[in-house]
């Protein structure tokens, strides 16, 4: 298996410049393999094996990302300054609507910046422009780069996403019945590397797609029972 080159630490202002940088581009580089099409490491080059469920044991809740973030796990790693100008600039991005809970996106070039269960928050959910969950609203035909942080912690509180037209309610198995989806991040990113958020490092990956089809989607996390609890929001192109 054939891994990137290690994100390690980004500064605030790299990964600014690398979410400004995406506008207008393709992707941030080669893909992992074969799947849900064009799957990236966060700022990264070559990546690794695609495919969801091929990782030895994930099915069952104990896979190999089933721990704190590593050097070297496969994808990027921010520490708390990071992730902090990741969520500044996360709320800079689309139109927010509140009472409906809505992120709406404009324009032929989209970022998304995403975060699994980010403190504050419920536990099995996801974060956008600070609203949990929320619907997200993006034009067909536009370049999404979607982004995603885990800063979740402890034992099974490994995410990933991935975009789907299947609805709720889900299994617990999930990733049995979702199929190739519209787009997805993987793989599942570790959780972060201690209970302190200041001292944590916390994963991250990215990917960039171009939603096609109009309709109503879902975007939701794969590990076993999370989408069952709660961790999915609606994912509407138009």
């Amino acid at each position: 298996m054939k891994t990137g080159k290690l994100l390690g630490f980004l500064s605030a202002v790299a990964l600014a410049g690398m979410v400004a940088s995406a506008h207008g581009q393709s992707g941030y580089g080669p893909g992992y393999g074969p799947g849900y099409g064009n799957r990236y490491v966060y700022g990264m080059s070559p990546g690794m094996m695609g495919g969801y469920g091929m990782w030895p044991g994930m099915m069952f809740g104990g896979g190999p990302f089933n721990r704190p973030v590593w050097p070297g796990w496969g994808g990027g790693i921010m520490n708390y300054t990071n992730v902090q100008a990741y969520l500044r600039k996360s709320d800079t991005l689309g139109a927010v609507n509140s009472k409906t809970n809505t992120v709406t996106y404009s324009g032929t070039s989209i970022v998304i910046d995403m975060v699994a269960v980010q403190p504050g928050h419920d536990d099995q959910t996801f974060e956008v422009h600070g609203l949990t969950n929320p619907t997200l609203v993006v034009p067909e035909g536009a370049v999404i780069h979607l982004n995603l942080v885990n800063m979740d912690y402890g034992d099974t509180m490994e995410h990933d996403v991935i975009i789907t037209p299947l609805a709720p309610p889900y299994p617990w198995m999930v990733m049995m019945a979702t199929g190739p989806g519209l787009a997805g991040i993987e793989p599942f990113l570790p959780w972060r590397s201690t209970k302190d958020l200041r001292a944590a490092e916390y994963a991250v990956l990215g990917t960039t797609f171009v939603p096609r089809q109009a309709g109503v989607y879902w975007y939701l996390c794969l590990t076993p029972r999370h989408a069952l609890k709660g961790m999915y929001g609606k994912f509407i192109v138009q």
